[in-house]
């Protein structure tokens, strides 16, 4: 580090960390299955690669979890305290979220949990430059980022994005939170 650095700090702000696992801690108990949508971490040179590919420049916050811990993660309700939904199922919206994932600039992952394909898929079918970056399953109201690097939600029903006034970690944090809530009513019987 150079005399000037250490004197007036320095004009490169430090990288965000990973929250991910600090926000799970917060919001989640034993009745959740974690797990990455990758093996092996990435890289955020990677990551910014897939976004000048589809016109979208990921958040640092979100290049930060999809590089750390978890490289893309599903989060679900386990199972024995929420019966998946079975195809005619009728009931309030609510109980049909019972997960919520990111994507991952992995190759080897599923097709559905890559970054490049959700990004080309979405633009194929609804004509926007904007790419999925959080999906609470069961829910058709994705969350994306656009051209600027904003968090977005596609609002199917009129194919419009709307802005999210919140970073990724907040929003991380709120649909955690969501489905904890969701979960724990669920649960109770409500």
């Amino acid at each position: 580090m150079s005399i000037l650095s250490r004197l007036f700090g320095s004009n490169n702000p430090k990288p965000p960390q990973d929250e991910t696992q600090a926000i799970l801690g917060r919001h989640l108990d034993g009745d959740f299955i974690v797990f990455p949508m990758a093996e092996l971490k990435q890289t955020k040179t990677s990551v910014d690669a897939i976004g000048r590919k589809h016109g979208v420049k990921y958040p640092s916050e979100y290049s930060a979890h999809i590089c750390g811990r978890f490289p893309g993660i599903y989060v679900e309700v386990k199972e024995e305290y929420w019966a998946r939904p079975k195809l005619y199922d009728v009931g309030p919206f609510w109980t049909f979220l019972y997960a919520l994932h990111t994507y991952t600039p992995a190759k080897e992952s599923e097709p559905w949990m890559q970054l490049d394909n959700a990004a080309e898929l979405f633009q194929k079918e609804t004509g926007h430059c904007a790419a999925p970056v959080l999906k609470v399953v069961g829910n058709a109201d994705v969350y994306c980022v656009d051209k600027d690097g904003q968090l977005v939600q596609f609002i199917h029903e009129t194919n419009e994005l709307e802005a999210v006034q919140l970073t990724f970690w907040q929003l991380f944090e709120r649909e955690v939170t969501e489905l904890r809530t969701r979960k724990d009513r669920k649960k109770s019987g409500a």
